[in-house]
């Protein structure tokens, strides 16, 4: 199970770089210092809303939890999605296209699931260790 939430991430690391290096979306200007250095320019899709949304729908509809579970992880998906505004750090559109963009890769992932047996083999292959329950 652990092994689908972590190809999860890995993919949308690697799905909003490429996006982000394709579109080329300027950041929301916070100051006017031109000596201001940041992680990076691009702000299209935004990558803290997309990964938010793909933990939610991860831990909804592929892995469901406790339903005490839901309202503490909504409401922390939708505080790094608001911080980013508030932050001036996205435009709406970017955090709307990063929800929408995990919930696809959540769909992507749930298409592709990993049963835990095959994650055990894949884990002993790459570790070339052997794992109980991995044979």
């Amino acid at each position: 199970m652990q092994m689908n939430l972590l190809i999860g991430l890995l993919l949308d690391i690697i799905v909003i770089a490429v996006l982000k290096a394709v579109t080329r979306r300027r950041r929301p200007t916070t100051n006017d210092d031109p000596f201001s250095l940041g992680p990076d320019k691009y702000s299209f899709p935004s990558g803290h809303s997309s990964r938010s949304a793909f933990v939610v729908y991860f831990f909804f509809n592929l892995w469901p939890i406790s339903l005490i579970y839901s309202p503490p992880l909504l409401a922390w998906s939708f505080s790094v999605c608001m911080s980013r505004l508030l932050m001036r750090r996205h435009y709406i559109l970017d955090v709307i296209g990063g929800i929408l963009l995990g919930i696809f890769e959540g769909l992507l992932i749930g298409y592709i699931y990993l049963e835990q047996e095959t994650c055990m083999y894949l884990i002993s292959w790459i570790a070339d260790d052997k794992i109980p329950g991995s044979e």
